[in-house]
């Protein structure tokens, strides 16, 4: 239907098909270049398709993330249901693999990581993409390397039919999670599972399970461990079988801890070379489960094999998903756990060969391997009130030992001779103590840090830095290379600056919040972040509540911050100094950013 598209579109030619509808390339009157995913026909004429296509597709267009591609318009114009998005000039992930078969364990999960952090986004706005592969990876030719680009997320759940066709599966074969082959919804979990075939794929070519047969396919999904294929990192190796755990709660999560685990394994795998591109996978290993948490495809109702009608089914799924919901929250803080000490302690060359299987996997006729305890368990016990021993664990491990209740400071030091990357160094307060609001820790690092409070701002209002800035406070504790910004909510002040990155940083960490002297008590403060004009990240602060930060930058020219202050005592007009407390851009690899000093506060007992 090369033409007008609605009263704002014009399409000009076919880019892509697939199983839910076409993808053309088209334009704005005023010439802006765009996507525009076009649903079957058949789909436009379901009323119940059409009313999830608004309902959801709003939600959709509400989702912006640097590794998303953006739906900026829902266009409904008599049988044609339409999605304008952002036109991704480069190819997707499959080419790539087709044309050069296996990549590099740390591309691999460079790709992996911004593909869970773009799902990281999705999940926040309580969409499940439900069909992850390569297919659905765009690489984004303008930068160099490419950048990933997540799209057809929600797709799947716009699609879906109502009727009898509502009990087919919904997703791709070889990426296809266990529980949906079993009868249950898809939830973030799904999305994490075809993550991590999507990354066995790319370190060695080829999907865990494949084979000619879908049955087959998804029988080994439901009941097999994948074989680990020749030159598989001992560390990547671990995370991908983390992800792929038959039970949902058992994968490592959310999709945005992920994303942290695997960019730490893409630093750390950056000089491992492509391991041998296979045409079969090694053959998958009968796993280990017990009763309460498989998820197969037998009779849910008895214990010989056999299909079951999917009407008697519900309520043994019920009792179920009950089970796994009440174990979801220790089984994922223990996969984290586990995975970020392997990515932050193992040496990634120590365990390239084929090696023996992971704990959860057994061959025909070995017992079960032992489990190895974790990390913590020589250390001092403290009570669930008080701070933990911290010093020696992997970031990631710490941060999931402590309650959501506490925020946590990371200062980064560089890493002692023959340390690890990402191990604490130091914490304060100390263990035993009760915990603190804030906690701050010094973590080793092997990248390049520079703190954005050394750098000069090309434009913009005027911020407090150096010796103006190194008495501000956030939950007691002192602000190393603090930024702080005056304001008050009357009037709902505003204000801004901009900072010239020349794309040389991955992400910018920290901790923000208002300054613990601050007067006004009901005050609080919305910080946006803006990258070359494309907005990366908002969050809102309160007096004795502070927000890590976290912010994608990969790529960014120049960043700006836009703040606005509000709130407080009608009355008065006490404003508050909105803080970014020890705030790090990370280097990209290779980059070395000038050296300078801050000046750093006293820490109490210091």
């Amino acid at each position: 239907m090369k033409g007008p598209l609605g009263s704002k579109y014009i399409l000009e030619e076919v880019i892509g098909r697939g199983a839910t509808g076409e993808v053309w390339r088209g334009r704005t009157h005023e010439g802006e270049r765009l996507a525009f995913k076009l649903l079957h026909d058949t789909l436009a004429r379901d009323p119940e398709t059409v009313n999830r296509f608004l309902r959801e597709g709003s939600i959709l267009s509400g989702v912006v993330h640097p590794h998303l591609v953006r739906v900026h318009d829902l266009v409904v114009e008599g049988a044609t249901l339409a999605l304008g998005m952002d036109l991704v000039e480069g190819s997707d992930l499959r080419a790539p693999l087709a044309a050069h078969g296996a990549m590099r364990p740390g591309d691999a999960c460079a790709v992996a990581a911004e593909t869970a952090s773009a799902l990281a986004a999705v999940h926040d706005a309580g969409v499940v993409h439900r069909d992850v592969k390569p297919e659905n990876v765009l690489l984004d030719g303008r930068r160099t390397p490419p950048a990933v680009r997540l799209t057809d997320f929600g797709i799947a759940r716009i699609a879906e039919q109502t009727g009898s066709k509502s009990t087919m599966l919904v997703g791709t074969a070889p990426y296809i999670a266990p529980e949906l082959a079993d009868g249950q919804p898809p939830t973030p979990a799904t999305d994490l599972y075809a993550l991590g075939i999507m990354l066995y794929e790319m370190c060695c070519g080829v999907t865990p399970f494949a084979d000619r047969s879908t049955l087959v396919m998804l029988q080994h999904h439901g009941h097999s461990a994948p074989g680990r294929p020749p030159g598989m990192p001992g560390a990547l190796w671990e995370l991908i079988v983390a992800l792929l755990a038959k039970d949902p709660a058992a994968r490592p999560a959310p999709a945005g801890r992920v994303a942290i685990l695997l960019e730490a394994l893409a630093r750390d795998l950056e000089a491992v070379p492509a391991a041998e591109t296979l045409t079969e996978p090694p053959a998958p290993v009968a796993a280990l489960h017990d009763a309460d948490t498989a998820l197969s495809m037998r009779n849910p109702g008895r214990d010989s094999g056999g299909t079951e009608p999917a009407g008697r089914r519900g309520g043994r799924r019920g009792r179920r998903g009950r089970t796994l919901a009440i174990a979801a929250v220790t089984a994922a803080v223990v996969c984290a756990v586990a995975a970020g000490a392997y990515a932050a302690t193992r040496d990634p060359g120590s365990d390239t060969g084929p090696g023996p299987g992971p704990t959860t996997v057994a061959k025909s006729g070995d017992g079960p391997a032992p489990e190895s305890p974790p990390p913590s368990s020589a250390r001092a016990s403290y009570g669930p009130n008080q701070v933990p021993d911290l010093v020696g664990m992997p970031e990631t491990q710490a941060r999931a030992l402590l309650p959501p209740s506490v925020g946590v400071q990371i200062r980064r030091e560089a890493a002692p001779s023959g340390s690890p990357d990402g191990v604490v160094l130091a914490q304060d307060p100390k263990p035993g103590a009760d915990l603190p609001t804030t906690l701050q820790l010094t973590v080793s690092s092997k990248q390049a840090i520079q703190y954005l409070a050394d750098i000069e701002p090309s434009a913009g209002d005027t911020v407090r830095t150096g010796t103006e800035a190194a008495n501000l406070r956030l939950s007691g504790h002192p602000q190393l290379h603090a930024i702080g910004v005056e304001g008050s909510p009357c009037g709902n002040e505003t204000g801004s600056v901009e900072y010239d990155l020349g794309q040389h940083y991955t992400r910018l960490q920290g901790l923000a919040g208002l300054d613990d002297n601050s007067p006004a008590a009901k005050a609080q403060v919305t910080v946006e972040f803006y990258g070359d004009a494309r907005k990366l990240k908002s969050i809102t602060t309160t007096l004795g509540k502070s927000q890590d930060l976290e912010v994608d930058v990969r790529g960014v020219l120049r960043l700006t911050l836009r703040w606005t202050f509000s709130g407080g005592d009608a009355s008065r007009c006490d404003g508050g100094t909105l803080v970014l407390g020890d705030a790090q851009l990370v280097a990209a690899a290779g980059y070395v950013p000038p050296s300078t000093e801050s000046p750093t506060p006293t820490l109490p007992g210091g």
